[in-house]
């Protein structure tokens, strides 16, 4: 009994290394890259003193292990946030 063949039968393995190579040469193609405006450095290293303080404050709170986050008022803050 003879079997006609109906198109190209292609190899498991030769055909998942051509995919890895495509894979491969796209990787080597894109390339990602982000631009900081200069306004958003100068923002960045600008902090109001009394901002700066208040910051300071949380920071020995959490250090030491004092900090205590109220769930209530974080959970009513993100409702009004939602709701408005």
């Amino acid at each position: 009994m003879k079997i006609p063949s109906f198109g190209q039968v292609h190899h498991p393995y030769k055909l998942a290394s051509e995919q890895a190579k495509q894979i491969q040469h796209s990787k080597e193609v894109k390339t990602d890259q982000v631009e900081i405006s200069q306004d958003s450095k100068d923002m960045q290293m600008t902090v109001d003193t009394s901002r700066q303080a208040k910051i300071e404050a949380l920071q020995k709170q959490i250090d030491a292990g004092e900090y205590q986050v109220d769930e209530r008022a974080v959970a009513h803050r993100f409702y009004q946030y939602w709701n408005e």
